[in-house]
């Protein structure tokens, strides 16, 4: 990761300085995220769905099919 700064108005910048490492750490990732939406060139949705794509052929790949999904489904009842 790379640190950058960005001007915000006061209050925002008190609320964070004052808020717990959890909360800071929450905020962060809110924020990394749109950021990447933002800049990314690619929706989250968009990336969403590469990643999902990705698994499926991987899945594919390692001899998992429809009918072995359907069974996991079925013993998760």
């Amino acid at each position: 990761m790379k640190a950058i700064s960005i001007n915000v108005p006061p209050k925002i910048a008190d609320a964070f300085e004052k808020a717990d490492e959890g909360s800071k750490r929450k905020a962060e990732i809110y924020i990394n995220a749109w950021l990447t939406d933002f800049f990314g060139g690619q929706s989250a949705n968009e990336r969403l769905f590469s990643i999902m794509s990705q698994a499926t052929a991987e899945a594919k790949a390692n001899g998992f099919n429809e009918a072995e999904f359907y069974k996991l489904l079925k013993t998760d009842e």
